[in-house]
This record gives C-alpha cells, sequence and structure tokens, in this order.
C-alpha cells in the first residue's frame, strides 16, 4: 500500500505543476467558477481527473478517461508490489517490467472488466472546467477536472477481481497444455498453439516460458504429421493421418490429384479417410497413382499411392503341349498318371484353377477333373494333375498313334474377384510316356 501512495503522490505532484505550467501558456478566459482546492492538492479515497479538449464534452469525457487510467495504474501497482515480495531477485529493471506487464495487462482487458463499467460520470462527486486560451496562438482548450470516490475497499475489490481473472489464465494455460497429451485432431493443435500464443504474450512469469515450451512442442507435433496407406486397393485409396503412431483426424480438405483416374467420392475428417476412383481411362502400365496432399501449417504432408490397373486381372492360356506320363502301368492299363500342362498368367493377380476335362472322343474316353492350384505371378508355370482313373494306354498312347490330338478345357478364376475363365482345350496336341 506504501508504494501505491507513491505513486499517488507523483500523480498528484504532477497534477499540481501542470496548470502552473499551463497558467505560463495560457489565459483563463471563462471557469465554472471558483478553482477548488481538490484540484491541486491530494485527498484520501478520491481520484482527480484531468482531461482536456476543444468541446467541453470532449474534455469531460477525457478526464474520465484518465480516472479509468489511473484505477488501472492503481491496481497494476498493487498486484506489481505484492507479487515482487515473492522474489528475492527482483531487480528495479525487472520491477519496472513487471508493474508494466500487469498495466497493459488490466488495460488491455479493461473493456471486458465489469468494475470499469461501473466507473461513469454518474459516480462523479465535484467537477470544475476552465476554458484557456494560448497566449501566442489564440487558440482555445478546455481542461476538465472530476472528484471520483476511490478508497482501499475499492482498489482491494478490484485487485481480488483481477487475480480471479488471472487464475482463469492460468487454468486456461494448463488445459491447453494437457491437450498436447490428449489432442485427437490437428484442429486441437492448432488451438494449442494459438491460446498457447496469447498466453505467452501476457505472462510474465515462470508461466511465460511453459507456454513457450507447449508452442514449440505443439508445432513440432504439427510438423511431423505425415500420410499413412491404410489398406488401399484398386479403385479405393485408403489413409490415415499419423503424428508418430498416433492417428489423427484432421477437418481440412486436402488436394487430390491423378493424371489418369478419375475421382469420385471422398470420406474425410475421420480416422482412416477414403477417396473412391475410376481407373478406366487409365492404361496398363507403371506410375499410375492419386496423390493427395494437406498443408498443415508450415508442413505439407503428401504420399502418393500407387496402383496397377491389372491388379484383379486375371489370365491364363496354355503354352505349350500337353505331357502325360508316370502312373503304375499293368498291362495295357495305366492308373494314376501325371498330366503336366504348360501355363502362362499374363498378370500377377493370383488365379485358381478348379477343373481339368480331357476328352479322347474317338476312344469315348472323357476325364472330368477337380483340381485346386493356384498360380500367384505373371510367367510360366506347370499345371501338374493326377489322373486317378485307369486310362486304357494302346488307346491313348501318341506313342503307338503319334497324331492323336486332345480335346477337352481348363477352368480357372480371378482370386480377387471371384471372376470365372475357361481355355478350351481343342485338338491340342500332347505327348506321352509310354
Amino acid at each position: 500500500m506504501i508504494a501505491i501512495m507513491k505513486k499517488q503522490n507523483l500523480l498528484l505532484l504532477i497534477a499540481t505543476l501542470f496548470p502552473m505550467l499551463l497558467a505560463a501558456k495560457y489565459n483563463v478566459q471563462e471557469k465554472s467558477g471558483k478553482k477548488p482546492e481538490w484540484t491541486m492538492s491530494m485527498e484520501k479515497n478520491f481520484i482527480v481527473g484531468i482531461g482536456n479538449g476543444v468541446a467541453i464534452e470532449d474534455a469531460k469525457e477525457n478526464a474520465m478517461v484518465n480516472v479509468k487510467a489511473q484505477i488501472t495504474t492503481a491496481v497494476a501497482d498493487f498486484i506489481s508490489s505484492t507479487s515482487v515480495s515473492k522474489s528475492t531477485e527482483m531487480t528495479a529493471g525487472k520491477l519496472n517490467e513487471l508493474y508494466q506487464s500487469f498495466s497493459n495487462v488490466i488495460t488491455t482487458q479493461s473493456g471486458k472488466r465489469d468494475y470499469l463499467q461501473g466507473v461513469s460520470a454518474s459516480n462523479v462527486v465535484a467537477f470544475y472546467w476552465e476554458r484557456l486560451v494560448d497566449k501566442s496562438t489564440k487558440s482555445q482548450k478546455f481542461q476538465y477536472f472530476v472528484k471520483y470516490p476511490f478508497n482501499q475497499f475499492d482498489l482491494d475489490d478490484l485487485v481480488q477481481d483481477f487475480r480471479k481473472k488471472d487464475q482463469l489464465l492460468t487454468d486456461e494455460m494448463n488445459k491447453a497444455l494437457a491437450l498436447l497429451d490428449s489432442y485427437v485432431s490437428i484442429e486441437e493443435l492448432i488451438q494449442c498453439q494459438s491460446q498457447l500464443s496469447k498466453l505467452e504474450q501476457i505472462f510474465i512469469d515462470e508461466r511465460k516460458s511453459k507456454c513457450q515450451i507447449g508452442i514449440e512442442r505443439s508445432k513440432a507435433l504439427l510438423a511431423s504429421a505425415y500420410l499413412a496407406d491404410a489398406g488401399s486397393e484398386l479403385g479405393k485409396v485408403r489413409f490415415s493421418i499419423k503424428i508418430g503412431d498416433k492417428v489423427v483426424r484432421c477437418s481440412k480438405i486436402p488436394v487430390i490429384n491423378s493424371a489418369c483416374a478419375k475421382i469420385e467420392d471422398r470420406r474425410l475428417g475421420i480416422e482412416v479417410c477414403e477417396i473412391a476412383y475410376r481407373f478406366d481411362e487409365c492404361y496398363d502400365e507403371p506410375g499410375n497413382n492419386v496423390k493427395v496432399s494437406y498443408t498443415i501449417g508450415n508442413n505439407r504432408p503428401e504420399k502418393m499411392f500407387y496402383f496397377d490397373v491389372a491388379e484383379t486381372k486375371a489370365e491364363l492360356m496354355i503354352s505349350g503341349n500337353i505331357r502325360i506320363m508316370g502312373g503304375e502301368v499293368v498291362g495295357d492299363k495305366v492308373t494314376n498318371a501325371i498330366c503336366v500342362i504348360p501355363i502362362k498368367s499374363k498378370f500377377d493377380s493370383p488365379c485358381a484353377v478348379t477343373n481339368l476335362k480331357l476328352e479322347w472322343k474317338e476312344a469315348g474316353i472323357v476325364l472330368d477333373l477337380p483340381v485346386n492350384e493356384t498360380f500367384s505371378a505373371k510367367g510360366q508355370h506347370d499345371l501338374k494333375i493326377t489322373i486317378p482313373n485307369e486310362l486304357p494306354i494302346s488307346k491313348i498312347s501318341n506313342a503307338i498313334k503319334p497324331f492323336k490330338q486332345l480335346n477337352g478345357s481348363l477352368l480357372y478364376n480371378s482370386v480377387k474377384t471371384g471372376k470365372g475363365s475357361a481355355i478350351r482345350i481343342y485338338r491340342l496336341d500332347y505327348t506321352t510316356g509310354w
């Protein structure tokens, strides 16, 4: 309280000297009455507000502005002095910075404070004004004095109100810092960074450092965001936005590009985002992709999701002569013979062979054999099938009759789509091992 009284004495000294300086430059042409003593001396439990203006109403309004400024100064002065008493390392420079910061906090937030809304001309207990004319320029202005009640109880109430508001700011900081561990979206991190940046400009104690650390941490988290594949397949991109191993949501709309694919649908802003596209205008060539890119602050996470238009295509062909050999030969009969069919797969997509039918029409022999064989790579393969049937060697051996040919069919389907296809075997050359 002593520090506040010293501050008020200083203001009073200024207020006392100011009229003397004015008298040297101005002549009093008109006044509201006899100049009261309270305009030139300090009176306990009152504030003297002084305002100037070309019009008397402007001077009156500025006098009230001066009253509010003194009230905010008194609160800031009290808060500064009581805060400094808790520190043994506070220098004169730091004291001035502390005072100025508290004063700025109160002043910048004054429009939101109830106690300042209660400061009005209706509470003025006395006033005095003068019309002054400049001795050299002959210009005129008004000087207005107001006597406003303000005692220790008023100050205590305002200080208490300030500290409540200050605690709310601390709670707001702690809430933002806690969000750095519990965030679930990019927007929460951006909000956290923004909130801590505002608070960092207000605080002057250890809370300022906490805000700065939180700001840097939020920046680092946002800068580390990246896109990760989440089970994409032909015709559909699935991805997540991640920070480390953590999946986060983002309401921002990404830029989606593709040289040939046509984007049809989007499901964004969720943990696993989906982009559906058509690829019927894409050629079967490497490099086909859908590119997804975001803008998150200074970070530009992006990813190319490559696709193969032949991924689900399945096509087999018989690429050489069929060979039938081995087995158990007894006289003219053979059982468990091995049939080897050279197969070529045109695509990498896996194909499942399900059935083989072989026909020797002249001999009236028809074999219908179930097959369970899968080929999962492009290129050449051998399909080997055991024929459990008893076969007459004399009727099927091309060693006895070299120009025998096979008829029949080979059935297969795409493992990915289930779509079935058939290869016709018509008058196909084959060889036997007996």
